[in-house]
């Protein structure tokens, strides 16, 4: 083969390895995404701990690694790309694009290879299930149904339920609390100048205060 040829062929098999890579970093999103839906659900339950959960997640370490606490805060942002852009940069584990002779030192031919790194999903499963006390093996089951799956999101409320106890998450905010005290009283000049209104509406206001009682609620 010529070396305009081999030159080629290399130019043709460093691309493929590179749509490959590209390839296996979209496919860990999945995951991702689905511990996305774990971690938005744990947010939205009580937490105890004095630090907070990012902070907890960063300091649980899987065989004295683990992940920073931006992948936490971009999955409680649902911003998957983000979290696994945080993976990918504590990656330990390569994936091979290239591998070619050159010369070195000592015209000796040395090995030269182009690594990129990957995001470690097993990684990021371990330590969700280390902080949460949830098996690995049911987060791995968790991420190969992917978030858009309906079994996903009841399976991990019945998990955080079994583990959390019953009453744990957050009560939504009343939407129509019951007023305190006696209220607010004031004169049609003083309402103008908190609400800063304009010499129209002010007239409008006082219009409006001589004709019927006027009450105002949040």
């Amino acid at each position: 083969m010529s070396a305009i040829g081999g030159t080629a062929a290399r130019q043709h098999s460093r691309s493929d390895r590179l749509r490959e890579y590209a390839s296996t970093v979209e496919l860990a999103a999945v995951p991702v995404a689905t511990m996305g839906v774990l971690v938005r659900a744990r947010e939205a339950r009580a937490w105890t701990p004095q630090q907070p959960p990012e902070v907890v997640f960063a300091q649980t370490t899987v065989d004295d690694r683990a992940l920073p606490a931006a992948v936490w805060v971009a999955l409680r942002r649902d911003d998957v790309e983000g979290a696994v852009e945080a993976m990918t940069a504590a990656s330990q584990t390569t994936f091979l694009v290239e591998s070619r002779e050159e010369m070195g030192e000592g015209y000796r031919l040395q090995t030269v290879e182009e690594t990129r790194p990957l995001p470690e999903v097993e990684l990021l499963l371990a330590q969700l299930a280390a902080m949460l006390d949830i098996p690995t093996d049911v987060l791995a089951i968790l991420a190969e149904w992917g978030p858009q799956d309906p079994r996903t999101e009841r399976e991990i409320a019945d998990l955080l339920d079994r583990r959390l106890g019953a009453g744990v998450p957050v009560a939504a905010p009343e939407t129509d609390p019951k007023p305190v005290g006696e209220g607010l009283t004031m004169s049609v000049a003083d309402a103008v100048d908190v609400l800063r209104l304009t010499d129209e509406q002010a007239r409008a206001l006082a219009t409006l205060v001589r004709r019927v009682p006027v009450t105002l609620t949040s």
